[in-house]
């Protein structure tokens, strides 16, 4: 049967015959001591060495003394007080399988805090955190089965709490579970044939004490789960148990049920307890998810599969989602299968058997969806190999990683939302939090990933040798995982307050192309509400020019009406369902034309268009819309306008380009050309596109030197996008992608499509955006080949791409096309021609779209209601 974890003993039985041999030379010695003759020699001796026999013993005492004092300064820092936290009831902390505790501000940054590396264990276990403390189980390989502890640390120094194991606790793999004054815990690992179930007191002065034992007949590889005064928790080919979480009047194990092994094989698979019911996943022997009645443990339905079963369901929304596949945490598919092929043939199967064998346990793997009501498989999602991770379920998307080497990401349907290639299996669960992904590879290596582009922020290499098959686990802003040779790692740092809430200007930054955040896209369309709630399409008139700008969970609406000018505040939701109304407005002697930019506690729009008079730049207030501040725009400036967390970055007068901080103050200008778009700011450049003449321009972010300057052969239509060292702009004459470091044409691309190109979405590996004649255009971001062109896109829109699938107008309604399926065709997403043309592009800020109309103003689309 293939471990989970297998333990290489090697053949140190034969030391045992060695091992023999010297013990009764050494009780031989030890019984000639007590002869009359040797005790009297013995006891002249130390009468004529009293003194330094004394001096001695007094050293040893002292030494004693001193070690039982200071011990917990030796063990390392020193552990602050107690707080309290959620419990972590089960493996990855919850059903959802996040493997954070809950609110958790992942970390923006790396860097390793601490370690925890004396003893010379290892860690298999994932990592459970609640409060201030951390949780884990150790694993020394040795003989019979090793040793292994509990552990308790403080998360923020790394100084050990306590060390607590029954006598003769074993290496162990199974993750402690917590609830209230209460720990869980499995023993062993693959091998183990008498491995125990332990519960130890979390009470005050009572840390670490055990306070029952169970053993069974096999490992407990599994991670408990506490749910209603119970612990559910699998025994391997003992089967599954349940247990009372206090214990009977006798202090023992209080056993509620059993299921037996030879029914429900290779029980290793944590579980899942909801509503009143288990949801049990078997491995090689049983190949099925199993749903039992929590009370009694009768089993209601087993599910068969084609693969073993240990990922721990996560459930979530009244379905359950599972990972599956062959191969384990040590042996890939191809591993597994060499060592089972063997036995079969050295017990004596058929060829046809070992050929079955050989077929079954071929590389391969699936994600399931299972809806609880119908208790039937709803989707499967195949992949190329095995996924032993938990999925985790965030939001409206699925995260899981796999043998394969890729971090991927579904929707709820099963739809592909994006793919990340570490370049090394994994094995482990990913860890999720409102804006990072986390996930180990058996590389060592830990990334943290942009939730919204998959996108790695930061990695570390967490240790040097394998195996790394412990799960990273979320808390206190640092990310906490195992190791086998390198210790228990904690990394990271938060970085302080959340970021800034940034909507830097025009669509949400160049390439952002009205989605920054990569919100999934409404499901399909149809009109929410729109603002001012007085239009309702009975003129052609334009409110919304440019378009708004969605941060903090309001909109910033530009008005360019006849009767309504400046910037109106509206909460993105409404009291009751009801149209949001404005929490302010600013209001401006000219229409604004240009899409405001938001920083922190600041909005700011430019007024007027180039020949209009009396133009001004206005910073107001987010919060009540009172002006902070404003200053003069020439009247034939484009007004072209940026924000950043630091500075803002306008064109105040003609092909000069100025930077403020946010309190308005002048820092630089630069005589850069005539802009029609924004400038872009990129770590310490800016980088802006200029018409007259064509070019792009490069400046040093904090004094506005000009660094470089390189021609365009057409006029530029967008701003410049920056992303992994290349420049990114459209032009008159197709999109164009030129070196960071000097503006020259970037290695191994050409121009795409030869047409006019307007404001372009960047994505991952792919940029789209709509030509002057109206085609829709997907390119490959290395090298710009082409994905998809398709005809009859609204030219002068601008499409949102967001997760493999983007939507854009065509002359039909908005279209919604599927990146990520082969031969995808735009199917009409929502009919649109009631509504007229759009005046401004669209932004999404999930679950809605919201689009300048002629005659309605603002729209907000999304599901219906």
């Amino acid at each position: 049967m293939l471990g989970v974890v297998p333990v290489l003993v090697g053949p140190l039985q034969a030391l045992l015959p060695v091992l023999a041999g010297i013990a009764v030379a050494l009780l031989g010695a030890l019984v000639s001591l007590f002869k009359p003759q040797v005790m009297k020699q013995l006891l002249h001796l130390v009468w004529r060495l009293k003194v330094p026999v004394l001096v001695a013993a007094v050293v040893v005492g002292g030494g004693a003394w001193a070690l039982a004092t200071y011990w917990p300064y030796l063990m390392g820092p020193a552990a602050g007080q107690a707080e309290a936290g959620a419990d972590w009831t089960m493996v990855r902390g919850g059903l959802a399988r996040l493997g954070a505790a809950p609110g958790a501000l992942g970390p923006t940054r790396g860097g390793v805090n601490w370690t925890w590396t004396r003893g010379g264990a290892g860690y298999y276990a994932s990592p459970a955190v609640v409060g201030n403390r951390v949780y884990v189980a150790s694993a020394a390989l040795g003989m019979f089965g090793g040793s292994g502890a509990i552990l308790c640390f403080d998360a923020d120094t790394g100084g050990l709490v306590w060390q607590a194991a029954p006598e003769g606790f074993r290496a162990t793999f199974s993750s402690p579970s917590i609830s209230g004054r209460r720990l869980v815990c499995g023993e062993g690992l693959h091998d183990t044939r008498d491995a125990r179930v332990v519960c130890l007191d979390l009470a005050p002065g009572r840390e670490g004490k055990v306070l029952w034992t169970f053993q069974t007949k096999s490992h407990v590889e599994c991670a408990p789960v506490i749910a209603q005064g119970r612990v559910y928790i699998g025994a391997g080919d003992d089967g599954y148990y349940c247990f009372d979480l206090e214990p009977g009047p006798d202090g023992n194990a209080r056993v509620r049920w059993h299921l037996p092994g030879d029914k429900y094989p290779d029980a290793e698979t944590s579980l899942a307890v909801h509503d009143g019911k288990v949801y049990a996943g078997l491995g090689l022997g049983g190949k099925a998810l199993c749903i039992l009645d929590a009370d009694t443990g009768r089993e209601l339905k087993r599910l068969p599969t084609p693969y073993p079963v240990f990922s721990p369901p996560a459930i979530d929304g009244g379905k359950l989602y599972l990972g599956m596949g062959n191969g384990d945490y040590v042996n890939s598919a191809e591993e597994a299968r060499k060592k089972t092929l063997e036995r079969l043939r050295a017990e004596g199967k058929t060829s046809a058997e070992v050929e079955a064998a050989r077929t079954a346990l071929g590389p391969g793997g699936e994600v399931w969806c299972i809806d609880l009501a119908t208790r039937e498989v709803e989707w499967t999602v195949k992949v190329p190999r095995t996924v032993l991770g938990a999925v985790a379920v965030a939001g409206e998307a699925l995260y899981f990683g796999s043998r394969d080497g890729c971090l991927y990401a579904l929707d709820r349907k099963g739809r592909p939302l994006g793919k990340w290639d570490a370049h090394a299996p994994i094995v482990t669960s990913p860890a999720v939090t409102d804006e990072h992904v986390y996930v180990m590879t058996d590389a060592g290596t830990l990334y943290a990933l942009a939730r919204a582009t998959l996108e790695p922020v930061w990695e570390a290499a967490v240790g040097t040798e394998p195996l790394f098959i412990s799960s990273p686990t979320v808390a206190r802003g640092h990310v906490y995982v195992g190791t086998e040779k390198d210790g228990l790692v904690c990394l990271g740092q938060a970085g302080g307050d959340r970021p800034t809430p940034l909507w830097p200007g025009h669509l949400g930054g160049p390439g952002a192309a009205g989605n920054p955040a990569g919100a999934a896209l409404p499901k399909r369309g149809a009109v929410q509400w729109q603002y001012p709630p007085d239009q309702t399409g009975q003129t052609q008139d334009t409110t919304v020019a440019a378009p708004a700008a969605a941060v903090g969970g309001n909109l910033y609406v530009p008005l360019a009406g006849k009767d309504r000018r400046g910037l109106a505040c509206l909460p993105m939701r409404g009291e009751g369902g009801q149209v949001p109304k404005p929490t302010w407005v600013a209001e401006a002697s000219n229409g604004v034309y240009v899409s405001p930019a938001v920083s922190g506690e600041r909005a700011l729009f430019v007024d007027g268009r180039a020949g209009d008079a009396q133009r001004r730049l206005r910073c107001v207030n987010t919060a009540d819309g009172a002006v902070l501040w404003h200053a003069p725009v020439a009247s034939d400036a484009s007004g072209a306008l940026a924000a950043t967390a630091e500075n803002v970055l306008v064109q105040d007068a003609p092909g000069v380009l100025r930077c403020l901080d946010l309190d308005g103050k002048p820092q630089w200008s630069a005589p850069v050309g005539t802009m029609s778009r924004a400038a872009t700011a990129y770590e310490s450049m800016v980088v802006a596109a200029t018409v007259d003449p064509a070019a792009l321009v490069a400046l040093d972010r904090p004094t506005g030197r000009v660094l470089w300057r390189a021609a365009l052969d057409a006029a530029p239509t967008t701003s410049p996008a920056v992303a992994r060292n290349v420049i990114y702009v459209g032009t008159a004459r197709g999109l164009e992608a030129r070196s960071l470091v000097d503006g020259r044409p970037a290695s191994g691309w050409a121009v795409a499509c030869r047409d006019p190109a307007g404001d372009f979405a960047l994505e991952r590996d792919v940029l789209a955006f709509i030509t002057g004649k109206g085609d829709l255009v997907v390119v490959k971001r290395a090298g710009g080949a082409l994905v998809v062109r398709q005809a009859g896109a609204v030219p002068g829109t601008a499409p949102v791409l967001s997760r493999g699938a983007v939507l854009y107008f065509s002359d039909q309604g908005i279209m919604r096309l599927a990146l990520d399926e082969d031969d995808a065709r735009p199917v009409l997403w929502m009919e649109t021609s009631w509504l007229g043309k759009p005046t401004a592009p669209m932004i999404v800020a999930s679950p809605h779209a919201y689009v300048g109309m002629a005659g309605w103003g603002l729209v907000c689309l999304g599901a219906g209601r």
